[in-house]
């Protein structure tokens, strides 16, 4: 999970296509449209373990885009073919909390999305 976060991150749509399950993979993955991803935190998790053939994380990501503070809670499906793990599905669930939640702006005194815990003007804003 963390190395596809890394890869919408670096927009490195090969690793994005090689690590996305064939059937349900998108035929163009335009990741240079993506926003600009600021910070994983990772939820919870089941299975994916070595001996596993499946898994799920559930994840919240955040990212800019301009001055709107967008955040994906997700469970996403994962499954073990020929010892690599494939994203299969995922499941959209309802945004966490705070100023972004709140009305989709965040402002530069505010907690900085990417979880670092300052301000955002200290932090993240470009």
């Amino acid at each position: 999970m963390r190395s596809r976060y890394t890869a919408f991150v670096e927009r490195d749509r090969a690793y994005l296509v090689r690590t996305w399950h064939p059937s349900t993979r998108p035929s163009d993955l335009a990741v240079e449209v993506q926003p600009d991803w600021r910070g994983l935190r990772i939820v919870a998790t089941e299975q994916g373990r070595v001996d596993d053939g499946e898994g799920m994380v559930e994840f919240v990501a955040t990212a800019l885009a301009g001055s709107d503070v967008l955040t994906l809670h997700e469970r996403s499906r994962f499954v073990r073919e020929d010892g690599q793990w494939l994203y299969v599905a995922g499941q959209n669930l309802e945004s966490g909390q705070g100023p972004a939640a709140r009305d989709g702006k965040i402002g530069r005194n505010d907690p900085c999305p990417c979880g670092s815990g300052r301000k955002l003007k200290k932090c993240c804003d470009r």
